[in-house]
């Protein structure tokens, strides 16, 4: 994003630098960071951005500073304030976290239940089965996932579905050079936390080469590279409970049924769609062999991995030296405060977001985000009706799928609160399950009700500016939308610059070379006639040639370190320069509306 920004303002600036860049009364806190004794056309990003550039210092924590960054450190203000604040529900589940005391006293305790019933059972069916039942309880994922999502073929109906858990490592550790290099330390980690959990030397080390046969014959390892891809890139299939059941007995029935859904043959007309269904036919196959006490190992394991982080320091701590510092690289694991800030996020995020809006977010920000979204908006809908190249059909089929554009500002306006739920302070597991217990059935609610575009996925206080094909809607959260990339009291033209470009860009990733195969209701499917769709390609071209030329050079050296890659990056500057394009626009008709015509503007 940043080069394009050079290179096609760097196109204009003959015309605007002169007339702009001495103005007095711009702003000095633009004018202040550019550098005047650069000429704009030989170089408009040090132009612009250069005493900024000169001036600008990293923390030794800091591998870069960008307005995200910016975003990003004034979000973390306020969200500590808000963990420390005592706030009803949020501070007793933060406080749970944060007394390690406890969990040190605690111990295994918080989970004894779980393991007792995983090592009392004694058949495949039954392990398997306790398994669900503690994925449906807690969270902890077993070998299928069952989650609810909008039907990629109605993809105004949600639906339910069933896929394989994913691997605790990328699935390329599993494979030579890598694996040889992480063995050993995951190995003793595995072993650490069995023997955590009361098991022998020689039984944890057992259990060991068990988890790893099962994760490596996961992962694929002993599948040929052409039956490996069939599974990663299979297509779904719909299916009724009953036959899910009947093909996926172990793997899929067991946690259905674990879930509380009846899969006996016409007992009710809920389908799930299974998805990558040829590696499931490995899963399947891989459970029917393994003897019941190496599946009752491989699911103690799954509980044991899940609540590591989460027990007393020794879990923790393996935890950490193995998935942080092995896996991550990291010098130094995170503090326990970012620990419990980062579950905060993960668990009752939303309910974090609830405090978050009220610090921030005003009916001003949300009314003033809102029409310059719709002023991007209607730019857009300019472009479409006035591009030339277009032809009818796709035109109309464009401005169709804009209409239906759905947008999002700040934060969901009935987020997840928890209202039901009393967190104790001294008891953080528990805490944890509840709240994946009430996501759980929150979730399995939604079976077979419409779509409901305005229901958030992502947190207020996160960074986020997206656009969402499936679902045909952009989002803009309330940390996104702060100073300096949105300000309500700003003037119009830092607005337009700032956020106004990156809007125009998650409006433009709705036409790019990913986002116009889906239409105005997110279903994939073609909308473009095959005319137009040649000329969008070798438009698209353009770019790639555009860009596969640019030199990447090292900041600090110099040196020459390739080309861009401009085949990769064809979204982003496609997206790029249609933003640029769209908010010129949107600026220009702002201007002549509603601005009175002055020598400057």
């Amino acid at each position: 994003m940043p080069v394009m920004v050079k290179i096609i303002v760097a196109a204009l600036s003959a015309g605007v630098a002169s007339a702009f860049g001495t103005i007095s009364e711009f702003p000095t806190e633009m004018t202040s960071l550019m550098d005047h004794s650069v000429d704009p056309c030989t170089d408009f990003f040090s132009y612009s951005c250069g005493t900024w550039y000169n001036k600008t210092t990293l923390d030794a924590n800091q591998s870069t500073i960008n307005v995200p960054t910016v975003l990003e450190a004034a979000a973390d203000k306020v969200i500590e304030k808000l963990l420390n604040a005592k706030l009803p529900k949020l501070s007793e589940f933060y406080d749970a976290c944060m007394d390690t005391a406890t969990l040190d006293t605690l111990g295994l305790a918080p989970i004894e239940v779980h393991l007792k019933a995983i090592r009392s059972t004694n058949s495949t069916v039954e392990a398997i089965f306790r398994g669900a039942t503690i994925s449906k309880a807690t969270g902890v994922p077993m070998f299928v996932k069952l989650s609810v999502s909008p039907d990629a073929i109605e993809t105004t109906r949600n639906v339910l579905s069933a896929k394989p858990v994913g691997l605790p490592l990328d699935q390329n550790d599993f494979y030579e050079p890598v694996w040889s290099l992480i063995e050993k330390p995951y190995r003793k980690y595995l072993a650490k936390i069995f023997r955590l959990a009361g098991h022998a030397k020689a039984e944890a080390e057992a259990a060991t080469d068990v988890v790893i046969f099962f994760l490596r014959t996961s992962a694929g390892v002993d599948l040929s590279n052409r039956r490996l891809q069939s599974a990663v890139t299979s297509d779904n299939i719909q299916l009724s409970l009953s036959a899910a059941n009947a093909s996926y007995p172990l793997g899929v029935g067991l946690q259905l049924q674990a879930f509380g859904f009846d899969v006996r043959a016409r007992s009710n007309t809920t389908t799930v769609v299974v998805r990558n269904f040829r590696y499931l036919d490995d899963i399947e196959r891989l459970l029917r062999v393994l003897t019941v006490d190496s599946l009752k190992t491989i699911i103690e394991y799954k509980v044991l991995d899940f609540n590591a982080p989460f027990l007393s320091t020794p879990f923790v701590k393996a935890h950490s030296n193995f998935y942080d510092k092995i896996k991550n690289g990291l010098k130094e694991p995170p503090s326990r405060a970012m620990m419990c800030r980062g579950q905060v996020e993960t668990s009752i995020g939303e309910l974090l977001g609830s405090y978050y809006l009220k610090e921030v977010w005003t009916d001003k920000t949300a009314a003033e985000a809102n029409l310059l979204v719709l002023k991007l908006k209607a730019a857009f809908m300019t472009g479409l009706e006035s591009a030339e190249w277009l032809d009818d059909a796709t035109r109309a089929n464009a401005t169709t799928k804009l209409s239906k554009l759905t947008h999002l500002v700040g934060g969901p306006k009935n987020p997840k609160t928890y209202p039901t739920l009393m967190f104790d302070p001294k008891a953080y597991i528990a805490n944890l399950n509840k709240v994946s217990a009430f996501d759980t059935t929150f979730n399995l609610a939604l079976i077979d009700t419409a779509v409901d575009k305005h229901l958030w996925n992502k947190l207020a206080q996160s960074m986020n500016a997206v656009y969402q094909p499936s679902k045909n809607r952009i989002m803009f959260t309330a940390a996104f939308l702060q100073p300096p990339s949105f300000d309500a009291k700003a003037d119009p033209s830092a607005n337009y610059g700032a956020i106004g470009f990156i809007i125009g860009h998650e409006i433009s990733h709705g036409f790019d070379n990913r986002g116009r195969r889906y239409d105005g209701n997110g279903k994939k499917k073609p909308w473009w006639t095959e005319t137009a769709a040649k000329i969008f390609r070798e438009k698209a071209e353009c770019f790639v040639e555009q860009y596969g030329s640019m030199d990447v050079k090292s900041e600090l050296t110099g040196e020459l370190l390739g080309k861009l890659d401009g085949r990769r990056t064809r979204g982003e500057t496609i997206a790029d320069n249609g933003g640029l394009n769209t908010v010129f626009r949107a600026y220009r008709d702002f201007v002549n509306a509603e601005v009175e015509a002055t020598k400057y503007t």
